[in-house]
C-alpha cells in the first residue's frame, strides 16, 4: 500500500489509486511524478466535484470518487488506461480536443456536450458539462490535461422530453374532432423521434375493444405497419403497459433509429385511455440509445396518457360535452408535477456539486499556506547560520544568494500553482468568486459568476460594496461580514437578489454558500462564494403553489361541502364551508374523520360503500346526515371522484351537498300526494252516492235533498281544485291581480257574511273596523278573509264564536281574527304558510289540502303584507294579517350621524363607552324596512370598528319572516366581515317575531356568537363580558 501523502484521501477510487501498480503504466512509480501532477492529483482526491486527470502523450486516466460514477461499469478498469483506450467509442471526437490542450495551452468549455458512450454494454446516447484545461509544470511544460466534469445527461433529456410533454399540454384543449387530435398527436410525435424514434396509435370506441383501428403511425413504412402483431388491448390495460423486447416478433421488417447505425429493437406498448368515449393504445418504439428505465416508461405513459386526452376532447367537442375537459387538466397537474420532479432533482445536484468545489478550493487554501509555511522556515534556518558563521563570510553570501534563488523559484512556483488553479476555477460551470479581508476586496470571479453578476472583469481588484453598488440596501453585505467575523459558514436557499443586469434591474434568486478561508491560526483571510442561480425553478415553483392557491380558494368559492382523500381514503382536507358548517378548524375536521359527524344510523351504510369505493376506484355515492355546530344533523348526498394516474388511485375528490330541503319536500309532497288522494276521492266518492240514491229514488223530497249533498260536495271539490290552480300559478308567477280602489270595511263585512252562511255552527261578530278607501286586489282579500274565517271555524269545533277586528296603526290595516279552538303549538306556528301543511291534532284530521294559508300568505306578500299568529293550546288562536296603506312610500330618516340613527322603524345608536352598537326596533317590519335598517347597521360597524351588537326587538309587532333568509345567510356574513363576533338579540312578545329571529340564526352563515335574551338587562349583562 502506496504511503505516499499526495495520495492520500478519495474514498474508495483513493484507496484503488494507492494499490494500482503504477509501474505497469507509463507515468512510472508515484516517487517519479512530476509535482504538478502530484498537486492535481492531490486536489482531485480531497475534491467531492468529478475530476480526471489525463497525463502525458497517451493521455493514462487519473481520477477520483466522485468521478468514479461517469465510465460505469468501465470503474475501475479504466483507472491507468490510457484515454484512446477507455474511451475508444468516443475518441475520435475527443482526440482533437485533448491534443489542443495539452499542445497548445488552450482551455475548453463544453457544455451539455453529447457524447455516445459505451458504460453499460450499450451505446449510450450521454451529456455532459466539461471543461479541458492544462497542467503547466514548474518549467511551463504542459504536462497534462485537467478534465472537471458534470454529468447533465438526466437534465438534457428530461428537459427534452418535457418540452415535448409541454407541447401536448398547450394543445390539449385544441381539437375539435377525433382525426384533429390525431393529426396534432403524429406532429408532435413526429419532433420526438430521439425518444419515441417510431410509434403507432389505434383507436377503439367505447366498449368496443375489438374492433382495434390504426389510426396512423411514425417512423415506419405502412406495410410495415399494416402487418405488425401486438398483444391484445385488454392485456395491455390490465398491464399498464408492456415491454417487449423482440421486435422481430411483431414486425416483418427492422426500423431504423435516429442514430442511422442502429436499428430499434425494443418497444413499449401503452393504454392511451381507459373508459373513455374514445381509447386505444400507442406503440411507442425504445431508442436504442437508452435504457427502458422507470422515467423513461413514465415518459410514454404520459406521451400515451396526453394521446388519449386530446383524442377524446376533440370527440368531446364534436359531442358538444365538456366533462371530458376535467380529465385533461388532471393530466396537466400530472405532467406539471413530473417536471417539477425533474427541477428538484436537478437542483439537488447542482447543490452537491457546490458542496463539492467548497472543499477542493480549502485544499487550495492549506496548500498555499504549507508551501508559504515551509519558506519561512528555510529563511529562519538561513538566518541562524548566517550569524554562526561570520568567518567564512564569502562563502556565506553564496550560500545567502543560491537561497535567496530557492526562495524566489519557491514563490514563483506558488504563484504559478495558484495560477492554474484560478484557471481551473475560471471554467467551473458554477459561480465562484473569492473576497479578501473585511472590506471585501474582490480577489478572483470566474466567468459564471461575473455573467450572474451582470458584470464584466473590470471589477475584480475592487471592493464587492463598489463594484455591485445595488447590494448595499441589501443583506449580503452584512451576512459576509458575520462569516468573516464568525469564521463559520453561511448557506442561503432560494434567496432574492435585486442586481443590475444589462443595465436593467433584475429580482433573481440563487442558492449560495459563503465559506471562510482560514490561516493556520484559524484567523479568516478571505471568503470564498460560491452560488447557482436558481430563478427558474423558484419562479416555477410559486406558479404551481399559485395554481394550487387558487385551486383552494375556487374549493372555498363553491358553495358545497368540498373534500379531498388520499389513495387509501384518509381525508386530507376540507374546504372553509365544511369547517364552518361543523364548528370547527378545517384542520380538527380532518383529525377527527367523517366518522365524528356522521349520524350514528347512516354511518355503517356510509362506510361500507365508501370501502367498497376504495376496493374498485368507482364513483362513490351515499346519502347521510351530518351533525351541524347548532346540534342539528342535515341530510347530505355525498359524491366523490377518484383521480387516476398511472393506473393507480391518486387521491380522492368529493362534495357533499346539502339535501336536508330536498328531503322536507319530498316528505311533504308524499304527504300532500296522500292528502290529496283522500281528500279529493271523499267528495267524488259521496257524488257518485248520491248520483245512485237519485236513480233509485221516486221521492221527489228526497230527491232534492240528494241533489243539495251532491252540489255541496260538487262545491267542494270544485274548492280543492281551484286551491290547486291557484298554487300552480303562484309558482308560475301568473297569478293576475287586479288593483283599484274599494271600501275595506264593506269588504270585510261581505266576506263575513259570505262565510257566516255556510257556518251556522259559529257566530261571527266584527267587533271593531274603521273604515278606509283601500287600493288592492277586492277579490283576492276576500279570497284571504274567507280563508281566515273558514279555517278559524274549522279549528274551534266546540267554540261558538269567531271575533273580528279591524284598526289603523302605524300607517297599516291590521285585521285580527280570534276562535276559541284548540290552538296550534309554536312549532308548527312558522311553517303554517308552507305549501300543503296542515295542523296534525291527534284527536281529529280537517279536511282540505292545507293551501289557503300558503296562498293567503303569497296574496298578501303581493300586497306588501303581512300574516301571524298568536296562538295557546287549547284556548285558541290568533290570525292577523297588516296592510300597508300606502305601499309605495319610502322610509324617512329623522337624524342620522356616524353614531346615530333614526327613522320611523329603526334606531341605531353607538355607544362608545361600551364600545358597541344599541339598535331598537319599532312596530311592523318588512322587506324593506329590515333591509334598510339592517344596512345602515353595518354602515356604522364599519364605521365605528366595533365588533358587539345589542338588538332589541322588545317593540316589534308581527311578522318580518320574508326578511329571515336574506338576513341569515347574507346580512350576517357582510357583519362578520365587518368585525362583528357577539350579537345579542331581544326578543319581541310576539311568538311570530321571536320565530322570525330564530330562522335568521338557523340559516346563518358567519361565524358570530349569537345569544337570544327576554330583557334588556339580561343582554348587556352577556354581552360586557366580551
Amino acid at each position: 500500500m502506496s504511503t505516499y501523502k499526495f495520495l492520500e484521501g478519495g474514498a474508495k477510487t483513493g484507496a484503488l489509486l494507492r494499490s494500482t501498480d503504477w509501474s505497469q503504466t507509463s507515468l512510472g512509480t508515484p516517487d517519479l511524478w512530476p509535482e504538478s501532477l502530484k498537486m492535481s492529483v492531490s486536489i482531485s482526491l480531497n475534491s467531492g466535484f468529478p475530476i480526471a486527470i489525463y497525463w502525458g502523450t497517451d493521455h493514462t486516466i487519473l481520477y477520483n470518487d466522485a468521478y468514479s460514477s461517469i465510465p460505469g461499469d468501465k470503474h475501475p478498469w479504466a483507472l491507468g488506461k490510457p484515454g484512446a483506450v477507455a474511451w475508444s467509442e468516443i475518441w475520435d471526437v475527443l482526440d482533437e480536443e485533448f491534443k489542443r490542450v495539452l499542445y497548445s495551452g488552450d482551455s475548453i468549455r463544453r457544455p451539455d456536450a453529447l457524447l455516445l458512450m459505451n458504460r453499460f454494454g450499450y451505446i449510450e446516447e450521454c451529456y455532459f458539462d466539461y471543461t479541458l484545461s492544462p497542467i503547466i509544470g514548474i518549467e511551463g511544460e504542459i504536462g497534462g490535461v485537467f478534465n472537471a466534469v458534470v454529468e447533465t445527461t438526466y437534465r438534457v433529456i428530461n428537459d427534452r422530453r418535457n418540452m415535448v410533454l409541454q407541447r401536448f399540454l398547450a394543445e390539449l384543449d385544441t381539437p375539435e374532432s377525433v382525426a384533429s387530435g390525431l393529426r396534432t398527436a403524429f406532429d408532435i410525435l413526429v419532433d420526438s423521434r430521439e425518444d419515441i424514434p417510431f410509434s403507432l396509435i389505434y383507436t377503439y370506441l367505447e366498449g368496443q375493444q375489438g374492433d382495434l383501428h390504426l389510426a396512423g403511425y411514425t417512423g415506419i413504412s405502412r406495410e410495415n405497419a399494416q402487418a405488425s402483431r401486438w398483444p391484445s388491448v385488454a392485456d395491455i390495460i390490465e398491464a399498464d403497459g408492456i415491454h417487449l423486447q423482440s421486435l422481430q416478433d411483431h414486425l416483418n421488417e427492422p426500423v431504423a433509429s435516429v442514430w442511422s447505425e442502429e436499428y430499434c429493437c425494443e418497444v413499449f406498448v401503452v393504454p392511451i385511455s381507459k373508459g373513455n368515449k374514445v381509447g386505444g393504445v400507442l406503440i411507442a418504439g425504445v431508442s436504442p440509445r437508452k435504457k427502458l428505465d422507470q422515467d423513461y416508461t413514465l415518459f410514454i405513459k404520459t406521451v400515451g396518457m396526453n394521446i388519449g386526452t386530446l383524442l377524446n376532447n376533440g370527440y368531446a367537442f364534436e359531442q358538444s360535452g365538456l366533462l371530458q375537459r376535467e380529465q385533461a387538466l388532471n393530466e396537466e397537474l400530472a405532467a406539471a408535477n413530473e417536471e417539477l420532479s425533474a427541477i428538484n432533482e436537478a437542483l439537488q445536484q447542482t447543490q452537491q456539486n457546490l458542496s463539492d468545489l467548497n472543499e477542493e478550493l480549502e485544499e487550495r487554501v492549506a496548500n498555499r499556506t504549507l508551501a508559504l509555511s515551509i519558506s519561512e522556515a528555510e529563511q529562519q534556518a538561513l538566518n541562524e547560520e548566517l550569524t554562526s558563521t561570520n568567518e567564512e563570510l564569502v562563502t556565506i553570501n553564496e550560500q545567502l544568494e543560491h537561497s535567496q534563488q530557492d526562495l524566489q523559484e519557491m514563490v514563483r512556483r506558488v504563484a504559478e500553482s495558484e495560477s492554474r488553479i484560478r484557471f481551473m476555477v475560471a471554467d467551473a460551470p458554477v459561480a465562484i468568486s473569492v473576497v479578501s479581508g473585511r472590506a471585501l476586496l474582490i480577489e478572483s470571479a470566474n466567468r459564471k459568476i461575473l455573467e450572474v453578476w451582470g458584470k464584466t472583469e473590470d471589477i475584480i481588484g475592487r471592493y464587492l460594496k463598489d463594484a455591485l453598488p445595488e447590494i448595499q440596501d441589501q443583506s449580503f453585505l452584512q451576512i459576509l461580514d458575520d462569516v468573516y467575523m464568525s469564521g463559520q459558514s453561511y448557506y442561503g436557499n432560494e434567496i432574492m437578489a435585486r442586481l443590475v443586469r444589462n443595465g436593467v434591474w433584475e429580482e433573481v434568486y440563487f442558492n449560495f454558500v459563503y465559506h471562510p478561508m482560514k490561516d493556520q491560526t484559524g484567523n479568516t483571510l478571505s471568503i470564498m462564494i460560491v452560488a447557482t442561480e436558481v430563478t427558474e425553478q423558484v419562479l416555477s415553483r410559486r406558479l404551481v403553489e399559485a395554481s394550487e392557491t387558487r385551486f383552494r380558494f375556487l374549493l372555498n368559492t363553491i358553495p358545497q361541502q368540498v373534500w379531498t382523500g388520499r389513495a387509501d381514503g384518509t381525508l386530507d382536507y376540507v374546504n372553509e364551508i365544511v369547517a364552518n358548517d361543523f364548528g370547527y378548524e378545517a384542520n380538527e375536521v380532518v383529525s377527527f374523520g367523517w366518522e365524528k359527524f356522521i349520524h350514528p344510523e347512516d354511518l355503517s351504510e356510509a362506510m361500507d360503500a365508501w370501502r367498497s369505493a376504495l376496493a374498485s376506484a368507482e364513483v362513490y355515492q351515499a346519502e347521510f346526515r351530518l351533525l351541524f355546530r347548532d346540534g342539528n344533523y342535515r341530510w347530505h348526498l355525498a359524491r366523490a371522484l377518484p383521480l387516476i394516474e398511472d393506473g393507480e388511485v391518486k387521491l380522492w375528490m368529493g362534495t357533499n351537498t346539502n339535501i336536508e330541503m330536498q328531503k322536507d319536500n319530498e316528505r311533504r309532497k308524499d304527504e300532500f300526494l296522500s292528502i290529496a288522494s283522500h281528500e279529493l276521492k271523499t267528495p267524488l266518492t259521496s257524488i257518485k252516492a248520491f248520483n245512485q240514491l237519485m236513480k233509485r229514488t221516486t221521492d221527489e223530497g228526497k230527491l232534492n235533498g240528494f241533489v243539495q249533498k251532491s252540489s255541496d260536495h260538487i262545491q267542494r271539490l270544485e274548492k280543492l281544485i281551484s286551491d290547486l290552480l291557484d298554487v300552480s300559478k303562484i309558482n308560475a308567477g301568473k297569478l293576475n291581480y287586479s288593483m283599484s280602489p274599494f271600501s275595506f270595511a264593506k269588504m270585510l263585512r261581505d266576506s263575513i257574511e259570505t262565510v257566516q252562511h255556510t257556518s251556522s255552527s259559529h257566530e261571527i261578530i266584527l267587533e271593531t273596523v274603521e273604515d278606509i278607501e283601500y287600493t288592492g286586489d277586492q277579490f283576492r282579500l276576500e279570497q284571504v278573509m274567507n280563508n281566515i274565517l273558514t279555517n278559524a271555524v274549522k279549528y274551534s269545533p266546540d267554540g261558538e264564536k269567531i271575533v273580528v277586528n279591524s284598526r289603523i296603526e302605524q300607517g297599516n290595516i291590521v285585521v285580527s281574527v280570534q276562535d276559541f279552538g284548540i290552538g296550534i303549538k309554536r312549532t308548527d306556528l312558522n311553517r303554517l304558510f308552507d305549501r300543503y301543511y296542515r295542523v296534525d291534532n291527534t284527536a281529529m284530521r280537517f279536511e282540505g289540502l292545507g293551501l289557503g294559508l300558503f296562498i293567503s300568505s303569497e296574496i298578501l306578500k303581493r300586497h306588501k303584507g303581512s300574516f301571524w299568529i298568536e296562538s295557546e293550546i287549547n284556548k285558541g288562536s290568533v290570525f292577523y294579517f297588516m296592510l300597508p296603506i300606502d305601499r309605495d312610500s319610502a322610509l324617512q330618516c329623522h337624524n342620522q350621524t356616524d353614531r346615530y340613527y333614526k327613522n320611523e322603524k329603526v334606531t341605531i345608536v353607538y355607544n362608545a363607552s361600551k364600545h358597541r352598537l344599541e339598535v331598537d326596533w319599532t312596530g311592523y317590519q318588512n322587506m324593506e324596512s329590515v333591509k334598510h335598517g339592517c344596512l345602515q347597521m353595518l354602515e356604522m360597524l364599519k364605521v365605528n370598528k366595533c365588533c358587539k351588537v345589542i338588538n332589541d326587538n322588545t317593540n316589534v309587532s308581527g311578522t318580518w319572516s320574508e326578511a329571515s333568509e336574506w338576513a341569515g345567510k347574507e346580512w350576517l356574513h357582510l357583519m362578520e366581515q365587518a368585525g362583528l363576533r357577539y350579537f345579542a338579540w331581544i326578543f319581541s312578545p310576539s311568538a311570530f317575531a321571536q320565530l322570525s329571529a330564530r330562522k335568521v340564526v338557523d340559516m346563518m352563515e358567519a361565524n358570530v356568537v349569537t345569544h337570544f335574551f327576554n330583557s334588556t338587562q339580561e343582554a348587556e349583562d352577556w354581552i360586557d363580558r366580551f
